[in-house]
């Protein structure tokens, strides 16, 4: 099937000749998941709990993301809409747009700040193998180039480099493995306890928090799933990939006592290869967050072409990481990603319950601009996030669950006042 390089279907709904097996959604979603982050948060929760329990906590983290991304990634199958196209249904066309700009400025952040620590990986690693010393910001700007080259191209092409790139990923890592299990046996390995520092709640908090996004987002991908039993199959590579992605940095963590990858590596004596891992990785997961901050800003600035705003993202995405501001600029990224777990909330009631799957784009001309129920939700949501995350009030110990369930609430009561739901 050919690639469209005009339309990637960001305002309109997927055609039924446009769509694909579930299982190949999956890779796309498992390789985004082969990142630098995951493998930091696999090694430092292995390190801190011991093999057994961190086991344990990657599993009930990736259940709990699994589930909900389970319903969000129906939802994108039966609409074949992105997930901010889905967004103006409960918002209105006018009330999506501060969403939908916050939900940009997020995908645009997490793409420079992953180029600025791909810049510097490459960087370090380059002079150590080969003694080249290029500047960090060539390093970061060559990178920030081709994961926008592919991006620009739109799913198609994203999912073609992913079928590539996976499965060498794959390999890599159980190669890896058994490097680890050649200086030590198995049983060794699932019989070393923790060094502590981590309970097993704030674990699994931890591991929903980092793969939250992925289950809010998840129509964006789903979307190109044939049906509910293809969209299933797309949250394979979220419920089986991402425990495995992160037990798999975390075996030789336990091994060689060390949560560096780079270093992890180089005492395994596969450093250089290493580095073309970290390559493709990386490409991989930044060239989907510039995807989705395409998708986003396609609702928002209408008249637009998809690979101008492709442009328009990298250039303030790669202007940030150059000048390695990301630093200052993660935290207020990562506080944004609270706010967005409500916004599945919100949808997801808005679809099965309000509307009914009754989501036609021919509809939203004629409805309100403004729906002030799903902005109203979407706050006590974030804000519900807010106050569990200072521990002032908590529902489940899980922020983004919480808020989860403050939104659908108040949303479900605010559209079901008087018995009538407000459409």
């Amino acid at each position: 099937m050919s690639v469209d390089l005009n339309t990637d279907y960001s305002r309109l709904p997927v055609p039924d000749g446009s769509t694909i097996d579930g299982f190949r959604i999956a890779v796309v979603v498992f390789g985004i998941g082969i990142t630098l982050p995951i493998f930091f948060i696999g090694s430092q929760l292995t390190q801190a709990l011991g093999f057994k329990t961190a086991t344990l906590a990657l599993l009930a983290g990736c259940t709990i993301v699994a589930t909900l991304m389970t319903v969000t990634s129906i939802i994108g199958a039966r609409t074949r809409l992105s997930t901010y196209m889905i967004l103006q249904f409960p918002f209105g066309r006018r009330g999506v747009r501060p969403v939908n700009v916050l939900l940009a400025t997020t995908y645009i952040g997490y793409f420079s700040a992953t180029a600025d620590i791909f810049g510097g990986a490459v960087h370090d690693a380059l002079y150590a193998f080969y003694g080249w010393n290029l500047a960090q910001e060539l390093c970061t700007l060559a990178g920030c180039i081709v994961m926008t080259l592919t991006a620009m191209f739109g799913f198609r092409l994203i999912e073609r480099f992913s079928e590539l790139a996976v499965p060498i990923l794959a390999l890599f890592m159980l190669y890896v493995v058994y490097l680890a299990f050649r200086q030590t046996s198995f049983g060794e390995i699932a019989a070393t306890s923790g060094a502590g520092g981590i309970g097993f709640g704030v674990a699994v908090s931890t591991v929903i928090g980092a793969n939250i996004l992925m289950a809010v987002a998840a129509p964006d991908l789903a979307r190109y799933a044939r049906d509910d039993v293809e969209a299933i199959k797309t949250v394979s590579g979220l419920a089986l990939g991402y425990p495995i992605i992160m037990l798999v940095s975390g075996i030789p963590t336990l091994v060689m006592d060390e949560t560096d990858i780079m270093k992890i590596m180089l005492g395994l004596g596969i450093a250089a290869p290493a580095l073309y891992i970290l390559v493709f990785s990386t490409w991989t997961t930044n060239t989907v967050n510039l995807y989705s901050a395409v998708l986003t800003l396609a609702t928002v600035s209408t008249r637009t072409p998809d690979w101008r705003l492709a442009l328009y993202a990298s250039a303030i995405g790669t202007g940030g990481a150059v000048l390695g501001i990301m630093d200052f600029f993660l935290p207020f990224v990562l506080f944004i990603g609270i706010a967005a777990t409500p916004l599945a909330g919100v949808y997801i009631v808005d679809f099965f319950v309000v509307r009914r799957g009754n989501y036609d784009i021919e509809t939203l001309t004629q409805a309100a601009a403004v729906k002030y129920p799903a902005l109203i939700a979407w706050v006590a949501g974030s804000g519900c996030a807010w106050l569990a995350t200072y521990e002032i009030i908590s529902l489940t110990t899980v922020p983004a669950i919480d808020s989860l369930i403050a939104a659908s609430v108040v949303y479900f009561l605010l559209c079901f006042r008087a018995g009538k739901p407000s459409r």
